[in-house]
């Protein structure tokens, strides 16, 4: 069996999106567990559990977990799979992830591009109920890194990577496999198997908008921030539209 937690938040426009494309691209039996905040609750039928909680997005993916492992029906060597509400499978990727979780214990987003960010990343992590009951973490943020700017940051699943180095666990980096950028950090494909949106349920701001070597006024800063997330605001709802019309877009990002 397959599990898949994810969360939706303040708006319901990934909810059949996503569902359609997870069952178009697991072909084993799956049950999608989720957290929809602030969200109608006439769209909680299609998931297999469903609750508004209204909890920050780590705490509602540590919830999601140890609801799924609570579950008597839950066997350990089940596939645990931690997925934003605007990451969709593209391809069959089930009998991949099975594959990587023969060498490692858990294979997860590593995004490189956003200056450096060395956690597996919430938008798309697999593993198995048994080692994610064993392993004990969460998905808290907490420890810090030096990013690619020299500044320290931190970021959902800090604490996630720092339980696998403490345990010395070699986990598998799922990386960007983007041909074609829309944005340096959104709209990415990873592993060839899933499509991340990225920001879909917020005003989209990164670190990688950011020039730290500018030594911009504060206000400036803020200005041109603001002006390059509301592009990106933009083409996020185009790229939406296209994918609700059936326009499988990212295929114009591949290899």
């Amino acid at each position: 069996m397959i599990h898949l937690a994810t969360i939706h938040y303040r708006s319901a426009a990934w909810i059949d999106l996503q569902l359609d494309y997870i069952e178009r691209h697991t072909a084993e039996p799956y049950r999608v567990w989720a957290c929809v905040d602030h969200v109608d609750r006439s769209h909680f039928s299609r998931f297999h559990h469903a609750e508004h909680r209204g909890a920050w997005i780590d705490e509602e993916f540590d919830y999601l977990a140890d609801l799924i492992a609570a579950d008597p029906e839950t066997a350990p060597d089940d596939l645990l799979v931690f997925l934003h509400g605007d990451t969709i499978p593209i391809a069959g990727w089930a009998g991949p992830a099975r594959e990587v979780l023969a060498r490692a214990p858990l294979a997860g987003i590593r995004r490189d591009e956003n200056l450096g960010e060395p956690h597996p990343h919430a938008c798309f992590t697999v593993t198995t109920v048994g080692f994610w009951r064993e392993l004990g973490s969460t998905w808290r943020r907490g420890p810090e890194w030096i990013g690619t700017t020299g500044r320290p940051v931190t970021d959902l699943g800090a604490e996630l990577w720092r339980d696998l180095e403490a345990a010395e666990v070699a986990w598998e980096p799922i990386l960007r496999s983007n041909a074609v950028d829309l944005h340096p950090l959104w709209f990415g494909l990873y592993g060839g198997i899933v499509y991340h949106h990225g920001a879909a349920f917020r005003l989209p701001i990164s670190r990688v908008d950011s020039d730290p070597s500018r030594d911009d006024p504060l206000l400036l800063r803020r200005s041109r921030r603001l002006r390059i997330a509301l592009r990106s605001q933009l083409l996020s709802r185009r790229l939406h539209r296209r994918l609700l019309a059936g326009d499988e877009f990212f295929r114009e990002l591949s290899p």
